[in-house]
């Protein structure tokens, strides 16, 4: 069965399934005129991608970026493997291509909640807490950006769940189990440089995901009180 190893702490857990909540919500809402709703639900997202960013530097060892983002090299190692049958070598966290897949997830939703800061809606009822500082040519540019970059999240969502799928179903390594429980089996450790001490143990004190997190809401909170 291998070794069974800590891979995701609780703060990199709840915040995936936190978000991947607060998306479903902000379609919704979206989706039924619910706009009042949406931007509180877009203010918690942008409250999570703060947090994720805190994070990924200051954060436990699998969730920082310096460890999972890899170099070009290491990307094409991984689609070669991908492409070979048989199974992929064991990783700890992110594979090279998963870690530059988290990024792009990243970028395309802080591009929706930043837009979405200075969008105004169609009738003008309802206008994010930036939209009174720039021009009304602005806010509709920031409008018509929101609606497009939502597609693009779409296609990167479900690209996100079909590699899922496929490193399931073809390649028997499942993702969702360890991004539920934070732990992960492994028949043997692969070295990537770590010291043995990093070696399935980089989780630091919860108190210190508590603070970020509460950094992450006091900022959203002063830029929708103070815009």
């Amino acid at each position: 069965m291998g070794e069974r190893i800590p891979i995701w702490d609780l703060p990199i857990r709840l915040f995936h399934w936190l978000l991947v909540a607060d998306l479903a919500g902000l379609w919704w809402t979206a989706t039924h005129d619910d706009l009042a709703l949406h931007f509180k639900l877009g203010y918690a997202a942008l409250a999570l991608l703060l947090f994720r960013l805190l994070w990924g530097v200051m954060g436990s060892d699998q969730a920082r970026f310096a460890r999972f983002l890899k170099g070009p090299a290491a990307v094409l190692s991984h689609v070669r493997h991908v492409a070979s049958p048989g199974p992929l070598p064991p990783q700890r966290g992110h594979n090279a291509l998963g870690g530059w897949a988290v990024v792009v997830l990243l970028l395309v939703l802080l591009a929706q909640v930043g837009t979405g800061l200075f969008a105004v809606d169609d009738d003008g009822m309802e206008e994010g807490p930036l939209a009174h500082r720039v021009g009304a040519s602005a806010t509709k540019l920031a409008r018509r950006l929101h609606h497009a970059n939502f597609s693009l999240i779409q296609i990167v969502v479900a690209v996100h769940v079909a590699a899922v799928l496929f490193y399931l179903l073809v390649k028997r390594e499942n993702l969702v189990r360890p991004m539920v429980t934070g732990w992960k089996r492994l028949t043997f450790l692969p070295g990537d440089g770590a010291g043995e001490s990093d070696v399935g143990h980089g989780w630091v004190p919860l108190w210190r995901a508590g603070l970020l997190a509460a950094v992450a809401a006091g900022l959203v909170a002063g830029l929708v009180v103070f815009a």
